[in-house]
C-alpha cells in the first residue's frame, strides 16, 4: 500500500507540475500578446496623427498653398518679362505685316531704315516667345518642389509663403 501511496503521490506531483508548465506558458503567452496590442495601438495612434496632419496639410495646400503660389506666379518677374517680349514679338510681326512700304520695299532689296524689321524673321521670333512659355522656371514653383521633397515641407513652405501663422480649418480669405 505504501509503494501505491508513493506512486500515486508521484503522479500527482507530476499532474501539478505540468499543470504549472502549462500555467506559465499560458501566463507567458498573454504577456506577450498584451506587448503587441500596445506596441500595435501606439502605432495605430502614431498612424491617426500622421494621418490628421496630412489631412490638415492637404485641406491648407488647397484652400491657402495652391492660391499663394498661383499668385506668386502671377506677379513674378519671369511672367511679367515673358509676357513684354511675347507682346513685343506679337506687335513686331503684326507690324512688318502691316506696313505695304516696307515690304514693297523689303522685296525691291531697297534699304529703308524706318522698316529694320523686315531683315528680321518676326515670325519665327513670336512662334518661338510663344514656345517659351512652356519652358518658364517660376523661382517659387523650384522651391514649392524642393520643400515638397522634406519631412516638414507643408511648414516650411507655410514659411516661404508668409502664412505660417493661419490655422487650418479658419475663414480663408
Amino acid at each position: 500500500m505504501e509503494g501505491e501511496k508513493t506512486k500515486i503521490s508521484e503522479e500527482a506531483k507530476q499532474e501539478r507540475t505540468a499543470h504549472q508548465k502549462r500555467e506559465s506558458e499560458y501566463l507567458q503567452r498573454i504577456a506577450k500578446l498584451q506587448q503587441l496590442v500596445t506596441e500595435k495601438s501606439a502605432e495605430v495612434r502614431a498612424s491617426e496623427i500622421i494621418s490628421k496632419e496630412a489631412n490638415v496639410d492637404s485641406k491648407w495646400l488647397l484652400a491657402r498653398g495652391v492660391p499663394l503660389i498661383a499668385d506668386r506666379i502671377v506677379r513674378s518677374e519671369e511672367l511679367a518679362t515673358y509676357m513684354y517680349e511675347l507682346g513685343e514679338a506679337a506687335y513686331d510681326n503684326g507690324r512688318k505685316d502691316g506696313y505695304a512700304e516696307g515690304r514693297s520695299a523689303a522685296e525691291a532689296k531697297e534699304a529703308l531704315k524706318s522698316f529694320d524689321l523686315y531683315k528680321n524673321d518676326c515670325a519665327a521670333r513670336y512662334a518661338e516667345k510663344r514656345q517659351e512659355f512652356e519652358f518658364l522656371e517660376f523661382a517659387i514653383v523650384k522651391v514649392a518642389g524642393q520643400l515638397s521633397r522634406k519631412p516638414d515641407g507643408v511648414a516650411l513652405l507655410k514659411k516661404a509663403l508668409g502664412d505660417e501663422d493661419r490655422e487650418a480649418g479658419g475663414c480663408w480669405s
